[in-house]
């Protein structure tokens, strides 16, 4: 029996790689603007907005992979994933770091921050959101600003105003800011008097609310009016009039004051407004820091060198808080690199395991296979030699019959006939009146009928024929009768064939007829009439 080689699947295993997951404090109330048009995000996985926002001021490399894939599993919009990036491009603390990264001269990310803006407001899905239109054209006013471009200063902060009064009267503080920062824009080219003057209209409108018995004034309000006042004494400041710098510095300070003093009376859930102690803390003391500067700058150029140095130990002792909450932000951020990493390593365990166990459950299926396709292949095989055994049995049969019918046979001498020609008689009489059917067919029955002792019967079967004994003889026809039955007649039960066949025990016959034909009856049968429907068709 020949068997048919197999050939082994080759099996690939699955790459995965997994990606480890403040700032300025102006640039901290800057990315409360991710609030607006937030999409929900998962608990379970690194790759979130959230994620990327809690590192980016002193990890932005890391923040821009997590915002990378984040997309790729469906947490962010591409669009909202730009707008993240523009943010971590404009905001981040590690500028050099960044500035390398895209390889370019310094603050070549602000660059990129508006190359991503213009091209997400030639986009519909920006110009049919208000909100995330809000927050580029912010993020397009702030990077111009930094950069110098006094032209895109003034021209995306006009945008900002017109998008301010599309969205609604929520939006009429973020409006005003927005107007100091055109006003100051317009003095930087070269219009003063109209940029004083729409710094001045700003200011007065913000101040007004602090002046209303019914609303001392919200956060949204002071954050306006911090911004306002700085950019218009920068402004005066640029004309030597320091002695008007110094009210405005101390009115940011008294705000300030206030705000520490009272941060439940400001609170309006505005997206700039700090959202902890620390973040209020440290948005008081950065601006407070700035309108130090300012009124230490002015005693300086004015000669009252005793009030400067009095401002000027303010301002040391407030670089020496900054200084402490930064090295303490940048512990803050290390630790959840640490964090992140391990989340990392112990994914990356569980991936290996899963992909062992994958690969494992891979080669069993394919052992399982291979067992499969040889079974099949030996079936295949018992098969075609069960046929070639029932085709040249038939044969037999066929021809044994036409002689039969040609001539009958003739009784030879029992004294002088060979032990060849003797059997050649007892079987034909034996098939032909088909004697082995009985039962109790056996030697006593040839010795009767054909008149030979024991012994003479003993010689004629081991001499003149293939079988050793006559046992092995009458069970040979006996089996080549019952494997034809088996196909001629499929509705008879195996118990009838064994019957039919001169067997008095099923089991006996089945053990013997899977011994002689390496199959049981039942699959015998079944290949049989297969086959003999395949040559059919």
């Amino acid at each position: 029996m020949h068997y048919s080689k197999t050939k082994h699947l080759t099996l690939l295993s699955l790459l995965f790689s997994v990606l480890a997951v403040c700032c300025t404090e102006e640039g901290k109330n800057h990315d409360r603007t991710l609030g607006r048009g937030r999409i929900p995000q998962p608990s379970d996985t690194l790759y979130t907005q959230q994620a990327a926002m809690n590192i980016y001021a002193y990890q932005p490399i890391k923040a821009l992979q997590i915002i990378d894939s984040a997309v790729v599993v469906g947490n962010v919009s591409a669009v909202r994933a730009d707008i993240i990036r523009m943010r971590i491009l404009s905001f981040t603390q590690m500028h050099d770091q960044l500035d390398s990264l895209l390889g370019g001269p310094k603050d070549v990310r602000l660059d990129s921050a508006l190359a991503v803006g213009k091209r997400l407001l030639a986009s519909d899905s920006i110009q049919k959101n208000l909100k995330n239109k809000f927050d580029v054209l912010e993020m397009m006013s702030y990077s111009a600003r930094m950069l110098n471009d006094t032209t895109g200063w003034m021209q995306y902060s006009r945008q900002f105003v017109d998008v301010c009064h599309e969205v609604g009267p929520e939006e009429d503080v973020n409006a005003l800011r927005a107007e100091a920062e055109i006003g100051a824009a317009l003095h930087s080219l070269g219009q003063h008097e109209q940029g004083m003057a729409k710094l001045d209209s700003a200011i007065n409108q913000l101040e007004a609310s602090f002046s209303r018995e019914d609303r001392p004034g919200a956060f949204a309000e002071l954050d306006a009016l911090i911004v306002a006042l700085k950019r218009k004494i920068v402004v005066l400041g640029s004309h030597d009039r320091y002695a008007e710098t110094m009210p405005l510095a101390r009115s940011i300070i008294e705000h300030l004051d206030d705000y520490e003093q009272h941060p439940a009376a400001y609170h309006d859930g505005s997206y700039r407004e700090p959202t902890t102690d620390q973040k209020r803390a440290d948005y008081i003391s950065f601006y407070r820091s700035q309108a130090q500067n300012f009124i230490t700058a002015a005693y300086a150029s004015l000669g009252e060198e005793g009030n400067m140095l009095e401002a000027f130990e303010k301002i040391e002792k407030g670089v020496r808080e900054v200084t402490a909450r930064e090295h303490l932000a940048r512990y803050n951020a290390l630790q959840q690199q640490i964090e992140a990493e391990r989340l990392h390593a112990t994914l990356n365990k569980s991936v290996l395991a899963a992909v062992c166990i994958g690969i494992f459950a891979l080669f069993c299926i394919a052992v399982a296979a291979v067992v499969v396709v040889k079974n099949r292949e030996i079936r295949r095989q018992n098969l075609l030699l069960a046929k070639k055994i029932a085709d040249a049995a038939n044969f037999k049969k066929k021809y044994i019959e036409e002689m039969r019918l040609q001539q009958p046979p003739v009784a030879p001498d029992n004294e002088t006939a060979t032990d060849e020609q003797l059997f050649q008689y007892i079987n034909d009489i034996v098939v032909r009146e088909k004697l082995f059917l009985d039962p109790r067919f056996e030697r006593q029955t040839i010795m009767d009928r054909f008149q030979l002792s024991k012994e003479r019967v003993g010689t004629v079967f081991s001499r003149g024929s293939n079988f050793a004994k006559l046992t092995n003889y009458i069970q040979y026809l006996r089996l080549e009768y019952a494997a034809r039955l088996l196909v001629e007649q499929p509705d008879a039960s195996i118990v009838q064939v064994a019957a039919d066949s001169g067997f008095n025990s099923c089991a006996y016959f089945s053990s013997r007829f899977r011994q002689h034909f390496g199959l049981s009856p039942s699959d015998y049968r079944h290949d049989a009439t297969t086959q003999k429907e395949n040559t059919i068709e």
